[in-house]
């Protein structure tokens, strides 16, 4: 387990600070990668986003991961708005807010335990260092806290290996 400290600047756009540039060189982001809530700028071949048409996809992020084959994957970045006042801004009006709910990002972890190939990566990044999760199969590699200054919240960068299946989990999310 490795766990690193640095200091950058905020960006509204995550994947253009250059810490996570390092990041994602390090763990060679890209190839056969998927990001379910992209935004601008994401390193992966596979982007979806609801909101932003410079991605391969445009939907609900829970649909998007659902609609995905089992097992394909070398990793998924992911990068939901950390908030749930920001989840309720972008998503209210087209999902009644769901998706700023805890029982989302929850079923959202349990389809890219499913997506990944096994020793697959998950970068998460996040106001917490929950990440994936053990009981979805992850090991925990490394934790990165990015220090955004002294009015701003830190950035927690959380990433995990896929080392099991849990095959209740994924039986139950497939049955959803």
């Amino acid at each position: 387990m490795f766990l690193g400290r640095v200091w950058e600047m905020p960006n509204k756009y995550t994947f253009k600070m250059n810490v996570t540039t390092q990041l994602f060189n390090k763990y060679q982001v890209g190839k056969n990668w998927v990001d379910p809530f992209a935004g601008l700028y994401s390193p992966c071949e596979i982007t979806n986003d609801i909101e932003c048409p410079n991605t391969t996809y445009t939907m609900d992020a829970l649909e998007f991961l659902k609609s995905l084959p089992d097992s394909t994957y070398s990793g998924v970045l992911f990068d939901p708005p950390y908030s749930v006042e920001q989840c309720l801004r972008k998503y209210t009006p087209k999902f009644k807010g769901t998706a700023g709910r805890a029982e989302y990002w929850a079923r959202c972890k349990d389809e890219i335990a499913r997506i990944i190939e096994p020793k697959g990566l998950a970068i998460s990044f996040c106001w917490d260092s929950t990440g994936i999760g053990k009981k979805r199969g992850f090991e925990f590699i490394e934790l990165l806290v990015v220090c955004h200054g002294a009015c701003h919240n830190d950035t927690l960068v959380t990433i995990e290996r896929l080392t099991r299946r849990s095959t209740g989990l994924l039986t139950v999310v497939r049955n959803q």
